[in-house]
Protein backbone atom coordinates (compact mmCIF):
# COMPACT_ATOMS: atom_id res chain seq x y z
CA UNK A 1 0.00 0.00 0.00
CA UNK A 2 1.21 3.49 -0.82
CA UNK A 3 1.93 5.21 2.53
CA UNK A 4 2.19 8.58 0.77
CA UNK A 5 -1.61 8.84 1.05
CA UNK A 6 -1.40 8.89 4.85
CA UNK A 7 1.05 11.78 4.95
CA UNK A 8 -0.94 14.19 2.78
CA UNK A 9 -4.24 16.02 2.81
CA UNK A 10 -6.62 15.07 0.01
CA UNK A 11 -7.77 18.63 -0.64
CA UNK A 12 -4.31 20.25 -0.72
CA UNK A 13 -1.52 20.20 -3.28
CA UNK A 14 2.10 19.62 -2.20
CA UNK A 15 2.70 23.33 -2.79
CA UNK A 16 0.04 24.24 -0.22
CA UNK A 17 -2.58 25.32 -2.74
CA UNK A 18 -6.13 24.13 -2.31
CA UNK A 19 -7.43 21.29 -4.48
CA UNK A 20 -11.11 21.94 -5.09
CA UNK A 21 -13.61 19.12 -4.73
CA UNK A 22 -16.37 18.95 -7.31
CA UNK A 23 -19.19 16.67 -6.17
CA UNK A 24 -20.95 14.58 -8.74
CA UNK A 25 -24.71 15.13 -8.93
CA UNK A 26 -26.32 12.04 -7.35
CA UNK A 27 -29.10 10.14 -9.12
CA UNK A 28 -31.22 7.16 -8.28
CA UNK A 29 -34.16 5.79 -6.37
CA UNK A 30 -32.71 6.32 -2.88
CA UNK A 31 -31.63 9.86 -3.75
CA UNK A 32 -35.25 10.61 -4.67
CA UNK A 33 -36.48 9.12 -1.37
CA UNK A 34 -33.88 11.12 0.51
CA UNK A 35 -35.04 14.29 -1.25
CA UNK A 36 -38.66 13.67 -0.19
CA UNK A 37 -37.60 13.03 3.42
CA UNK A 38 -35.51 16.21 3.39
CA UNK A 39 -38.47 18.28 2.13
CA UNK A 40 -40.56 17.08 5.07
CA UNK A 41 -37.74 17.78 7.55
CA UNK A 42 -37.04 21.21 6.05
CA UNK A 43 -40.73 22.07 6.41
CA UNK A 44 -40.60 20.97 10.06
CA UNK A 45 -37.40 22.97 10.72
CA UNK A 46 -38.77 26.11 9.07
CA UNK A 47 -42.37 26.00 10.32
CA UNK A 48 -41.83 24.87 13.93
CA UNK A 49 -40.98 28.35 15.30
CA UNK A 50 -44.27 29.72 13.97
CA UNK A 51 -46.46 26.90 15.32
CA UNK A 52 -48.58 27.77 18.38
CA UNK A 53 -50.29 25.17 20.53
CA UNK A 54 -53.96 25.45 21.59
CA UNK A 55 -52.92 26.81 25.02
CA UNK A 56 -51.35 29.82 23.25
CA UNK A 57 -47.73 28.86 23.92
CA UNK A 58 -45.26 28.26 21.11
CA UNK A 59 -43.82 24.77 20.69
CA UNK A 60 -40.32 26.01 21.67
CA UNK A 61 -39.21 29.32 23.12
CA UNK A 62 -35.86 30.14 24.70
CA UNK A 63 -35.89 33.74 25.92
CA UNK A 64 -32.89 34.05 28.23
CA UNK A 65 -33.32 37.78 28.91
CA UNK A 66 -36.85 37.37 30.29
CA UNK A 67 -36.23 33.89 31.76
CA UNK A 68 -38.96 32.32 29.65
CA UNK A 69 -38.31 28.78 28.53
CA UNK A 70 -41.01 26.74 26.83
CA UNK A 71 -40.46 23.15 25.69
CA UNK A 72 -43.22 21.34 23.81
CA UNK A 73 -45.67 24.03 24.98
CA UNK A 74 -44.92 23.68 28.70
CA UNK A 75 -43.22 26.55 30.53
CA UNK A 76 -40.05 25.81 32.49
CA UNK A 77 -38.93 28.10 35.25
CA UNK A 78 -35.43 28.54 36.64
CA UNK A 79 -36.35 26.26 39.55
CA UNK A 80 -37.13 23.46 37.05
CA UNK A 81 -33.70 23.38 35.46
CA UNK A 82 -32.75 20.13 37.19
CA UNK A 83 -35.53 18.51 35.10
CA UNK A 84 -34.16 20.16 31.99
CA UNK A 85 -30.65 18.94 32.84
CA UNK A 86 -31.95 15.40 33.40
CA UNK A 87 -33.82 15.56 30.09
CA UNK A 88 -30.77 16.83 28.25
CA UNK A 89 -28.56 14.07 29.67
CA UNK A 90 -31.15 11.49 28.63
CA UNK A 91 -31.34 13.04 25.16
CA UNK A 92 -27.56 13.02 24.73
CA UNK A 93 -27.36 9.37 25.81
CA UNK A 94 -30.15 8.52 23.35
CA UNK A 95 -28.37 10.40 20.54
CA UNK A 96 -25.08 8.60 21.26
CA UNK A 97 -26.76 5.16 21.33
CA UNK A 98 -28.83 5.92 18.23
CA UNK A 99 -25.76 7.17 16.37
CA UNK A 100 -23.80 4.05 17.32
CA UNK A 101 -26.58 1.84 15.95
CA UNK A 102 -27.86 3.94 13.04
CA UNK A 103 -25.18 6.56 12.43
CA UNK A 104 -25.13 6.34 8.66
CA UNK A 105 -28.89 6.64 8.52
CA UNK A 106 -28.86 9.72 10.74
CA UNK A 107 -25.93 11.46 9.05
CA UNK A 108 -27.10 10.74 5.51
CA UNK A 109 -30.83 11.27 5.84
CA UNK A 110 -31.91 13.43 8.81
CA UNK A 111 -28.91 15.41 10.09
CA UNK A 112 -29.78 19.12 9.75
CA UNK A 113 -26.29 19.95 8.46
CA UNK A 114 -26.60 17.35 5.70
CA UNK A 115 -30.11 18.45 4.81
CA UNK A 116 -29.16 22.10 4.47
CA UNK A 117 -25.90 21.36 2.63
CA UNK A 118 -27.11 18.70 0.19
CA UNK A 119 -30.75 19.61 -0.27
CA UNK A 120 -30.59 23.41 -0.18
CA UNK A 121 -27.13 24.84 -0.86
CA UNK A 122 -25.91 22.11 -3.23
CA UNK A 123 -29.11 22.38 -5.32
CA UNK A 124 -28.59 26.15 -5.55
CA UNK A 125 -24.98 25.51 -6.60
CA UNK A 126 -26.08 23.05 -9.31
CA UNK A 127 -28.74 25.51 -10.55
CA UNK A 128 -26.21 28.36 -10.87
CA UNK A 129 -22.93 26.65 -11.81
CA UNK A 130 -24.14 23.35 -13.25
CA UNK A 131 -23.05 19.80 -12.46
CA UNK A 132 -19.48 18.58 -11.85
CA UNK A 133 -18.20 18.92 -15.42
CA UNK A 134 -19.62 22.44 -15.83
CA UNK A 135 -18.15 23.52 -12.46
CA UNK A 136 -14.69 22.30 -13.48
CA UNK A 137 -14.99 24.08 -16.84
CA UNK A 138 -16.19 27.28 -15.13
CA UNK A 139 -13.24 27.28 -12.70
CA UNK A 140 -10.71 26.76 -15.52
CA UNK A 141 -12.08 29.48 -17.80
CA UNK A 142 -10.83 33.05 -17.73
CA UNK A 143 -12.67 35.67 -15.72
CA UNK A 144 -15.34 37.00 -18.04
CA UNK A 145 -18.86 38.33 -17.59
CA UNK A 146 -20.40 34.83 -17.28
CA UNK A 147 -17.93 33.63 -14.64
CA UNK A 148 -18.25 36.81 -12.57
CA UNK A 149 -22.06 36.60 -12.70
CA UNK A 150 -22.13 32.93 -11.66
CA UNK A 151 -19.55 33.32 -8.90
CA UNK A 152 -21.34 36.36 -7.47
Amino acid sequence: MNEDVRSSIGTMERTGERKWVYPKKPKGKFTNYRTYVSYVLLAILILTPFFKLPNGNPLFKFDVLHSQFILFGFPFFTSDFFLLALGMITTIIFIVLFTMAYGRLFCGWVCPQTIFLEMVFRKIEYAIEGDRAKQIRLDKQDWDEEKIRKKL
